[in-house]
């Protein structure tokens, strides 16, 4: 069966709350406990390790295999351009764990830019307050882990190609919430790839890729729109035990995956064992919990929850974007919908005529 319906019973809100615990607890549960080898701060402090005022002046001074800490309390805007770290990665981290907060005010400007660098991590910081928290742009092989991310003007992080893309990313265990506090339409958790078209509307804008992509284990809520958007121009994207609650949609899903009416060469996408509740539209469309538009994608034992006794709701949507028939399959497996919409539609119009539909296969 594609899936399961159960009618709404008293324990629903356990259910989620039971999801949301354990997810908490494994993202609570990786502290930084590399050694630091330098630190940032605007105050000379009684230790031994080098201490630097600012992330670029530690950068001149890089050995490979750095762990870079940020003193406790307040820091500024990080920004890392043409940067490899060589054969170990560089990793940025809090002194103590979740005791460093990167905030930039009136949603303005980017916590943390990584552009055209290789070999990063990023891990246990809270970072709040900009137009975007995180913004990664022509890099490759960045980890995100264990950070917290809120309050942010349009998205929360982005992984986005635009002069020559990149690979391989993980962004793992963190607390996303409170997106689009200044703009909701682009209130997206987290936004992978680029949607811009060219001025035509032909096609995508950017033709780089971004691909390699594990979305694993990440608690989002409270976003003004996707709680995650991956574009056509991103590819080999899982996303996996991710838990999301409370989403104010404009348009498309909770999960999104490639709906652009845009013909892409490139696909692959999971979307597994993941918790979806409580899921509105705000433009009087149809509140969805998953929908695909591209490439040949496999949901498989996801949970979504519909707290909204609302009949219109489906929980998963399959849009009628499927342009390239070389990556228009679709495999629907053991999922399951407690509420009382529509589990599954494979005909949703998308923002195209072409009708072109995916192939589905259920199991």
């Amino acid at each position: 069966m594609t899936y399961n319906v159960i009618n709404k019973q008293n324990n629903i809100v356990i259910i989620f709350i039971m999801a949301v615990f354990i997810n908490t607890a494994k993202a609570e549960s990786n502290p930084a406990t590399s050694k630091c080898t330098k630190i940032i701060s605007n105050e000379k402090l009684a230790v031994l390790i080098p201490t630097y005022k600012n992330i670029n002046n530690a950068l001149e001074k890089y050995v490979d295999g750095d762990v870079i800490c940020l003193a406790d309390g307040e820091q500024p805007a990080i920004t890392i351009e043409n940067f490899d770290s060589g054969s170990k990665p560089l990793i940025i981290r809090p002194w103590h764990y979740l005791r460093t907060k990167i905030k930039n005010r009136h949603y303005t400007g980017t916590g943390i830019t990584i552009k055209n660098s290789q070999g990063i991590i990023i891990k246990g910081l809270i970072i709040t307050g900009g137009l975007t928290a995180i913004l990664v742009q022509d890099s490759s092989n960045i980890s995100l882990l264990s950070n917290k991310v809120f309050n942010t003007g349009n998205q929360a992080i982005s992984i986005k190609p635009r002069h020559h893309g990149g690979s391989h990313y993980l962004v793992k265990d963190n607390v996303i919430f409170n997106t689009g506090l200044l703009n909701p339409r682009y209130g997206e958790g987290l936004y992978i790839g680029d949607g811009s078209y060219t001025e035509d509307k032909s096609r995508l804008k950017i033709q780089y890729t971004v691909d390699d992509v594990i979305i694993k284990n990440n608690i989002i809520h409270h976003t003004r729109n996707e709680a995650i958007d991956v574009k056509a121009n991103a590819y080999n994207v899982k996303i996996i035990s991710n838990s999301i609650n409370d989403i104010n949609l404009k348009f498309n899903a909770a999960i999104t995956i490639a709906t652009e009416s845009s013909f892409a060469e490139l696909g692959g996408y999971e979307i597994i064992d993941n918790v979806i509740t409580n899921i509105v539209n705000r433009s009087g469309y149809r509140p969805i919990g998953i929908a695909v538009g591209h490439g040949d994608t496999l949901i498989k034992n996801n949970l979504i929850i519909d707290n909204n006794d609302n009949d219109n709701f489906l929980a998963t949507c399959l849009f009628t974007t499927f342009l390239n028939p070389k990556l228009n399959k679709v495999t629907l497996e053991n999922n399951q919908l407690i509420g009382t919409g529509t589990p599954f539609s494979a005909g949703c119009r998308g923002g195209t005529n072409d009708n072109a539909k995916a192939v589905v296969i259920l199991k």
